[in-house]
Formats: structure tokens, sequence, C-alpha cells
């Protein structure tokens, strides 16, 4: 499975920071080859049920990039 570089990733947003201003991102790796090694992500509702579609939009205001984290 993908190992994440850190445990838990937290961020504080300005209150000014524009719409589509870069938060956090995030990184994992995946020590198998080829297509299997393709990391795909994604955000999921803040109590873990996976809300809002699990891409960021409905519910979720972020949205994440699922190629770069």
């Amino acid at each position: 499975p993908p190992i994440f570089s850190q445990t838990l990733y937290q961020a504080r947003v300005p209150e000014d920071a524009p719409v589509g201003a870069s938060v956090l991102q995030v990184t994992a790796a995946d020590a198998d080859e080829g297509t299997n090694a393709d990391i795909r992500y994604r955000l999921e509702g803040g109590d873990g049920s996976g809300s809002g579609g699990g891409d960021g939009a409905g519910s979720l205001p972020f949205e994440v990039d699922p190629e770069s984290g």
C-alpha cells in the first residue's frame, strides 16, 4: 500500500487567502512498479464517511489534485 511521508497533515488557511490558493501538499510513495505504483489522491468527508463524493465536490470547501496531492 502507499506510504504517506507524514502520518498527520495540518494546515492553516489565512483569512485573506484567494480562492484556489495552495494550502497543503501531501505526498506518498508506493513500492510497486509501473502503473501499480501510480497514486491518486482524493478528499473524503471530515467524519470519515466519504460524503461529498470523495472528490472534494459538494460539502467540502477544498479540492485536491488527484495526481500531485
